[in-house]
């Protein structure tokens, strides 16, 4: 079974344009990621568990883009696309574990900085490459399981009809929305994943900051608070953008849940 997209049909008039301002993006974006990635572990000074997850993060975002644009550049050529059920599974699981680690690494980010600044003097004991390393095998694991139960749902979708995505890539809730199948108990296993998987590393993550500004508030001296908030501000700014996508999705969840006529 094939799968179109047809979310470039309107730009046919700017395809060229728009082809080189993504693919521009794209390849400083990949290349920004690896060259990070490969100061990290090329320079001995960086291998510290803050640098050892920022370039984990770093891996899941260059393969998260990977995985979407170079298919919508494509389809942008094209001016539309063509994929098949099982592709499009692939896609939308590639998406969910990366999106699934990447909340986790955050959670993980935000407790190696607490121990840093509340925790210093033990801070190489409790936490180190190895013992992140452990974690991070962890949280793919974890996260492949829950694909797994979801790609299995999705594969066993019964369809009735063409099934037409009017967007940019192979997006899950429109190809739940085309499902002939009843999907009720599927839509509630969703929402209790991505609620799961978004609100508890966001309390944990809230949590570790309240107590590193109760912490740095106490500093008297001015540089030494400068210095503890200039360690956690890379990790605050790409923390907000990833739970804000991450709320976004849950969201998404929890309309077609309650909503399902939308």
């Amino acid at each position: 079974m094939e799968i179109l997209i047809i979310g470039f049909e309107s730009f046919t008039d700017y395809k060229i344009p728009l082809f080189l301002l993504l693919l521009i993006i794209y390849t400083l974006t990949c290349i920004e990621n690896l060259l990070i990635i490969f100061l990290v572990n090329k320079y001995p000074h960086l291998h510290s568990p803050m640098y050892f997850l920022i370039s984990n993060l770093l891996f899941c975002e260059f393969v998260y883009t990977t995985n979407l644009v170079p298919l919508m550049l494509h389809d942008l050529l094209l001016g539309r696309g063509v994929i098949s059920l099982l592709g499009c599974v692939v896609q939308i699981n590639v998406l969910g574990v990366l999106s699934d680690v990447a909340s986790f690494l955050l959670t993980l980010m935000s407790y190696d900085r607490y121990l840093a600044i509340c925790k210093p003097l033990r801070y190489s004991a409790l936490i180190h490459n190895r013992l992140c390393l452990y974690f991070i095998i962890l949280f793919w694991l974890i996260s492949l399981m829950i694909v797994a139960g979801i790609s299995y749902f999705l594969l066993n979708l019964e369809f009735c009809g063409p099934v037409i995505i009017d967007h940019f890539h192979c997006d899950f809730n429109n190809i739940k929305s085309s499902a002939c199948s009843d999907i009720t108990s599927f839509d509630f296993f969703v929402f209790v994943i991505s609620i799961s998987l978004t609100v508890g590393p966001f309390v944990l993550i809230v949590l570790s900051y309240a107590f590193i500004i109760n912490a740095i508030l106490k500093i008297k001296s001015s540089s030494g608070r400068q210095k503890a908030f200039s360690t956690c501000s890379s990790h605050l700014l790409v923390g907000d953008f990833v739970f804000l996508h991450s709320f976004h999705l849950v969201c998404g969840a929890k309309r077609q849940l309650l909503f399902p006529s939308l």
